[in-house]
């Protein structure tokens, strides 16, 4: 319960809790579709989820400038990776949180704006971002793989044990002291199904975008509540 509500304290928090309910209606309600259930409980579970979806819009209202903040602070980073992937990333996202802030003015009667246009560039922005995250992910990924197989040669040639038992301690000591990089690599990995869906590059069921959003969401919480398990600049 103190988790729950310290999490409320926090707008990513309410966020990412919203982000949760609002992938869960959708998965909920592509799964009474296919076992007919009747059509107003279905309909309660797709109003959900569109209600959820609205708030976290208005949630986020604003917060494309703390992505661009971010993009500042890494811009003259020493490491290459995070120099390039970070810095063009957070601009991205920014750009994505943009469009979205428009879209939801247009919704309200704010502006007048052709949503669906703006819906598909938005998508595009995400997807770059998110892309660009996996790239930061893949190229860490391989440093420190690269890294660990040499230690384990040197473990091999200089210990009287076998390389099975090498290399299986090496894997859990891997996981265990990057762990926010792998959280981050399998977290991405699921967000970048949604915009790919969303732009019809790809074909999956709502069911299957809720259940993929839902494992995203975990993920995200998970790295509020240890902060051990969130990757730099994320």
């Amino acid at each position: 319960m103190n988790f729950v509500v310290e999490l409320n304290n926090k707008t990513a928090g309410r966020d990412r809790l919203a982000r949760f309910v609002q992938y869960s209606s959708k998965a909920a309600w592509h799964y009474m579709e296919k076992n007919n259930f009747d059509d107003r409980s279905v309909e309660k579970f797709k109003d959900l989820e569109q209600s959820l979806a609205a708030f976290r819009k208005l949630l986020r209202f604003g917060r494309f400038i703390d992505s661009l903040h971010t993009a500042l602070r890494t811009i003259n980073h020493s490491d290459k990776t995070v120099r390039f992937c970070v810095t063009f990333s957070k601009i991205a996202h920014s750009l994505y949180l943009l469009c979205d802030h428009f879209i939801w003015l247009s919704k309200h009667s704010f502006i007048q704006i052709n949503t669906t246009k703006w819906s598909q560039v938005g998508n595009k922005y995400w997807l770059l971002s998110i892309v660009l995250n996996l790239v930061r992910d893949a190229m860490e990924l391989n440093n420190l793989l690269k890294a660990m197989l040499k230690k384990k040669i040197l473990n091999t040639l200089n210990r009287k044990v076998s390389p099975k038992d090498v290399f299986t301690g090496e894997v859990i000591q891997f996981v265990r002291s990057n762990k926010d990089l792998l959280i981050d690599t399998v977290k991405n990995s699921c967000d970048l199904i949604l915009p790919l869906t969303n732009l019809g590059l790809i074909r999956f069921s709502p069911g299957t975008i809720g259940v993929v959003g839902m494992i995203s969401s975990v993920l995200s919480l998970y790295t509020l509540m240890d902060q051990r398990a969130k990757l730099p600049y994320t």
